[in-house]
């Protein structure tokens, strides 16, 4: 096709034009360098469809492009920055969500879903942080999924995560070159924060906890793991424990993830008490599919044994530590099983963390654990759990006396 071709859409510096014989749409465009033109098949053969490719290759051959703030659509730098990074992050399902929720409130804002990042300013961040806060919800489309979503408004902590991922998305654009600075993201204000949880849970609930989790091993054995060794919830859900206990299952437990990168929250080394050994070996013989999120699972748990709202899985390490404090377990001995800076950098260099060396530490975890579980035995022995199937709603009931 010469350059004279029929162009039936265009779109910038790029048109839709049909070969002789073939029912498929191509997007063409001009290379100034090779002084030719270049095209690629849509694969599509309805004009409706062919449409709708040539606008999003349009809007990445643009967002590769360095622009300017007035001509980047923040929605654009919303996709790049997922597909580059976001997608590969641990929260990748909470970084989603956050560049959804305020897409969809570009949608409904004075703004315009064509919003650009100049549009980016304290006023309007601030519509966003209201309109969050108060009764909301949307229904449209986001990477080919139709989502409807209700609520009866968030907290000042969620509207700082939304925050916290589109700050992210525009400083990835920025250290990229493809816009020439990132717009300020202000933090929400400290009155709307909610202020550092000071939640534990009793060891007859974290009982109940266990006993629930019986029916699901997976589970279980995140929840025994976190009980036994004060791990994080998101680490342990990554575990593959054959590779980071090695050949030799030694008395010790790397806690860190084999793929994920070292960071300041360290997972350290811990050692084993006696009780969780079993679960180890089980673990290591016979693994499970490993999950990024139990969110869901936890909800329900929590709803059927009536469990306060604040309760979240970290609340397990927080009673861990609160139990080993309380039952006299000195507190350099807690910070190195929690995996927390221990004195000065100086101090940790020639000073270094040894997991055979917090005695006091593993006598209390399994003290902790021989208590959690006769708890869980006794809640065993008066309830049990009738499954969801055929229109039945999962439920926890207690038996007859």
């Amino acid at each position: 096709m010469g350059r004279a071709e029929q162009r039936l859409y265009t779109v910038g510096d790029f048109w839709l034009a049909k070969r002789d014989q073939s029912p498929v749409f191509y997007i063409r465009w001009y290379d100034e360098t090779a002084k030719t033109t270049r095209g690629r098949s849509t694969g599509c053969r309805s004009l409706d469809e062919a449409k709708r490719a040539i606008l999003a290759h349009a809007e990445q051959e643009m967002a590769n492009a360095p622009r300017a703030v007035e001509e980047a659509t923040v929605v654009s730098v919303f996709r790049q920055f997922w597909d580059e990074h976001g997608r590969t992050r641990r929260n990748a399902d909470a970084v989603d969500g956050s560049l959804r929720t305020f897409t969809a409130f570009l949608k409904q804002d004075k703004a315009g879903i064509a919003a650009t990042v100049a549009d980016i300013k304290p006023e309007l961040l601030m519509r966003f942080q209201n309109w969050r806060m108060a009764p909301h919800g949307w229904d449209f489309d986001w990477r080919g999924k139709r989502y409807t979503h209700r609520s009866e408004g968030v907290t000042g902590e969620a509207v700082q995560r939304n925050l916290d991922d589109v700050r992210a998305a525009l400083n990835h654009a920025a250290r990229f070159g493809r816009i020439p600075y990132a717009p300020k993201v202000p933090s929400v204000a400290t009155r709307h924060r909610s202020p550092p949880r000071d939640v534990r849970m009793s060891l007859e609930e974290l009982g109940a906890i266990v006993g629930y989790a019986a029916y699901d091993l997976p589970a279980l054995r995140w929840i025994l793991a976190m009980l036994a060794m004060g791990t994080r919830p998101e680490a342990t859900m990554a575990w593959d424990v054959a590779k980071q206990w090695g050949k030799g299952r030694g008395p010790n437990f790397d806690t860190h993830p084999p793929d994920w990168p070292r960071t300041k929250k360290r997972n350290p080394v811990v050692p084993i008490i006696p009780e969780f050994r079993p679960w180890l070996e089980a673990w290591a013989a016979h693994p499970h599919p490993s999950v990024k999120s139990r969110r869901t699972w936890w909800r329900t748990m929590r709803s059927q044994l009536g469990l306060p709202a604040e309760y979240i899985p970290k609340t397990i390490r927080h009673t861990v530590a609160t139990e080993l404090r309380s039952r006299g377990v000195p507190m350099d001995q807690i910070e190195s099983l929690l995996g927390h800076s221990v004195g000065n950098r100086t101090t940790q260099v020639y000073a270094k963390y040894d997991p055979n060396r917090i005695p006091d530490a593993k006598r209390e975890l399994s003290a902790i654990w021989q208590e959690v579980c006769a708890s869980a035995n006794k809640w065993l022995t008066n309830h049990f759990r009738v499954s969801a199937c055929r229109g039945r709603d999962l439920a926890v009931v207690r038996r007859p006396a």
